[in-house]
């Protein structure tokens, strides 16, 4: 009796070895099965990394190339509008050569400063003339200040060189003589 228990106990013994094994090739695939699922994940992600930075390779290089073109064609437009500018001035220039009248020379010349103003307005180019305005140091440089006690202080009195705004913006700033109230009581 003794012999058949052992033997039943060696076969249940066996049974439980064939079991493990088993099992444990079971959870060994599956985990063949999860390394491979996220070998696969890890290649995807590096494969859609790879292709965004492209894209943002891509993106650069095109914006870089539109800033360049913008640059060149606005630069092309302004150009095209100042080379009517000088052909104006080389008209005032072979017209002095020409007339001895100062007055034919006068309205060349302000012809061709209308026409240099016109350009510039053309490209968003405003001047700024302040004369007998309130200083604005924003807008305006003071070269200069003089007494004077019958205008308001900080005003400007006179215009030594004009400035220039784009776009709402100062390109620059208008030079100017101020007004202060003289020092005496």
């Amino acid at each position: 009796m003794i012999k058949k228990e052992t033997e039943s106990d060696l076969d249940q013994e066996e049974d439980l070895v064939e079991e493990k094994p088993e099992e444990a090739n079971e959870e060994a695939v599956e985990e063949l099965d999860e390394e491979v699922s996220l070998e696969a994940q890890v290649e995807d992600l590096n494969d859609k990394l790879l292709r965004a930075q492209a894209e943002v390779q891509n993106v650069r290089r095109v914006a870089g190339q539109e800033i360049t073109k913008a640059r060149l064609f606005g630069v092309e437009s302004l150009v095209r509008e100042f080379m009517s500018v000088g052909d104006n001035l080389l008209r005032a220039l072979s017209s002095c050569e020409e007339e001895s009248d100062n007055s034919l020379i006068k309205e060349g010349l302000e012809l061709t400063l209308r026409s240099f103003e016109g350009s510039l307005e053309t490209a968003g180019v405003i001047p700024i003339n302040p004369e007998g305005e309130i200083f604005d140091p924003e807008k305006h440089e003071a070269i200069s200040v003089v007494e004077d006690d019958k205008k308001e202080a900080n005003t400007v009195v006179e215009v030594i060189q004009r400035g220039f705004t784009i776009q709402n913006r100062i390109l620059r700033p208008a030079k100017v003589v101020v007004t202060k109230k003289s020092d005496k009581k």
